[in-house]
């Protein structure tokens, strides 16, 4: 799978409702949400089609870290 490598500005997005789950991201928004990197990119892919995903997972402790 290709991996898209973008600048992403993570102060600009509210990672709270996400924590415990993997987000795509494209053009500094999320783009797709699911329980798999899978499920996660196919959401994206639903929304935008020609564009390839960041996958990330929101990990709970580390965003508990930083409130």
């Amino acid at each position: 799978m290709h991996r898209a490598t973008t600048n992403v500005a993570w102060n600009k997005i509210d990672l709270a409702p996400y924590a415990g789950l993997w987000i795509a991201v494209v053009r500094n928004q999320v783009s797709g949400v699911g329980e798999t990197p899978r499920q996660a990119r196919q959401a994206s892919k639903y929304q935008r089609p020609k564009e390839e995903p960041l996958i990330i997972f929101v990990n709970k402790a580390k965003l508990k870290r930083k409130t």
